[in-house]
């Protein structure tokens, strides 16, 4: 249940009406919607005021008074700590494997062996196995190459125990994380991760465990009652847009984003968790997933990061729509890149792009290969970056959408930069302009002729500066809207060129 008081960072809503949150809103909108800068502006919304701790200490000065020494230390908003994991020398299902984890290095052949028998332990469908088996089948093709790429297979991994604990929770109606500890536990042992056949031990895991047993006989029961849920069924219509079955629940989820929608936070919160009740009565799984993933989005933007990172977290469990999982894991990962906590950023980023791609969802899978190639080069990951622009880049053009395109090659030029690649973040730019130019979209032109031209400054080339300001000045005429802001920025560049 979601607590319906008002906690304390929601008190800045106190005394506000909704035209004001509306301009709230819409101020922050805009905010993101402009050319760069996204997560440096999501930070500062995040924590815009460092608070600081003040320590101090009495000395004594050389004429014997007594003076206090004061020290200050920033304090950032903590996210809570993960669970403790399990112990790696035993399988999710609770048998011993045949090798122990906790002595030597284990190969890579060996974790797919007893990752297979487990997945044959818990009993999955026959739909689940497939999934699974696929991805061990790609861990296992990059395991075998000269030299595997670690990355890939980690989060191959981790997609893998992930589908797992999805299915066990459905099944038994209950949280479970157990196939994904187990998997955190071995990435904490020595892995060799070059495939080598020969190092593997058949482990002797039998079928029958209480687990098992507990999900098959869950299975039996939705099995027979199959015929009635039917009639129950998830409603998608031609759009895929998610309506659900009963018309009182659709009524009470419809209620609730509107004031969601105009920031009336109390009240929005209020619904949602009515709604949420009346969904987990009727039995309305998909609702409940959505009425989470909606919560999420709401402490998000009153920066309580526990509250979102829990909805969002429930939303990507719960939910058979893989554009929602997609959309929750990208909300998680933008909290922990946010607040600089690389590994589980780059993981759910990284389930983002899986999800997205199961659900066809080119533009979603584009933006999380693009935030994957952002956070390495934030590191100076130049290889990982250039890889993940790469396939940003590629999965980008499939969409056919010109715009989305420029977009997506914009942002490459500026991860370019960041890297001090100005060569090529000036081909991205010049590409990009192409793309904006087929689709008219005129701004997006002009910013990426400034961008450009501050690249030349850098290089030392003020006529190409120029030239490209000019080209941009003369796009202005080509504005339907207020240009004055552009303008503005226009001519302060091309009077700083001309001192």
């Amino acid at each position: 249940m979601f607590n319906t008081t008002t906690p304390s960072y929601l008190q800045a809503y106190r005394g506000m009406n909704n035209n004001q949150i509306s301009k709230q809103k819409e101020e922050k909108e805009q905010s993101k919607s402009s050319n760069g800068g996204a997560k440096e502006q999501r930070q500062q919304q995040r924590y815009p005021e460092t608070p600081v701790q003040q320590t101090g200490r009495v000395v004594e000065n050389s004429d014997g008074e007594q003076i206090q020494i004061h020290t200050y230390e920033p304090t950032y908003p903590q996210i809570r700590q993960p669970q403790q994991i399990q112990k790696p020398n035993t399988f999710p299902n609770g048998q011993k494997p045949a090798v122990d984890y906790s002595k030597g290095e284990i190969n890579i052949a060996q974790i797919l062996v007893d990752f297979k028998n487990t997945t044959n332990a818990i009993g999955a469908k026959k739909d689940v196995m497939e999934e699974v088996f696929t991805y061990l089948a790609l861990i296992e093709h990059q395991a075998k190459k000269e030299n595997p790429d670690v990355f890939i297979i980690k989060s191959n991994l981790k997609n893998a125990a992930k589908i797992l604990d999805v299915y066990i929770t459905e099944t038994l109606k209950k949280q479970s994380n157990v196939v994904e500890s187990w998997i955190d536990a071995l990435f904490l042992q020595k892995i060799n991760f070059k495939f080598e056949e020969t190092e593997v031990q058949n482990a002797e895991v039998p079928q029958t465990t209480p687990e098992t047993q507990e999900v098959k006989a869950t299975e039996q029961k939705q099995e027979e009652a199959k015929k009635t849920e039917e009639k129950k069924e998830e409603i998608i219509n031609k759009n895929g847009v998610y309506i659900p079955q009963d018309k009182e629940l659709k009524k009470m989820f419809i209620r609730s984003k509107k004031f969601a929608s105009i920031d009336n936070v109390n009240k929005a919160l209020e619904l949602f968790n009515s709604t949420l009740q009346y969904a987990k009565e009727v039995g309305d799984v998909q609702t409940q997933a959505l009425v989470h993933f909606e919560t999420g989005r709401i402490f998000d933007k009153s920066n309580d990061v526990v509250g979102a990172l829990d909805n969002y977290q429930q939303a990507a469990v719960l939910s058979k729509d893989n554009n929602i999982k997609a959309r929750a894991h990208i909300s998680m990962a933008q909290i922990y890149d946010d607040y600089v906590k690389f590994e589980p950023a780059v993981d759910h980023y990284c389930a983002a792009v899986s999800f997205a791609g199961e659900a066809d969802n080119l533009n979603l899978q584009t933006k999380a290969l693009a935030d994957l190639a952002d956070i390495h080069s934030e590191r100076y990951d130049r290889k990982n970056s250039f890889m993940f622009m790469d396939l940003a880049d590629s999965v980008a053009r499939e969409t056919k959408n010109k715009k989305f395109i420029g977009s997506t090659l914009s942002r490459c030029a500026k991860i370019s930069t960041r890297l001090d690649e100005s060569a090529k973040a000036l081909s991205y730019y010049r590409e990009s302009t192409r793309y904006y130019e087929q689709a008219n979209a005129v701004e997006n032109e002009i910013k990426n002729y400034q961008a450009a031209a501050q690249i030349m400054v850098k290089l030392g080339n003020k006529t190409k500066a120029k030239a490209l300001l000019s080209r941009a000045y003369s796009k202005l005429s080509k504005l339907d809207s207020n240009t004055s802001e552009l303008t503005s920025d226009l001519n302060s560049q091309i009077l700083a060129l001309a001192n």
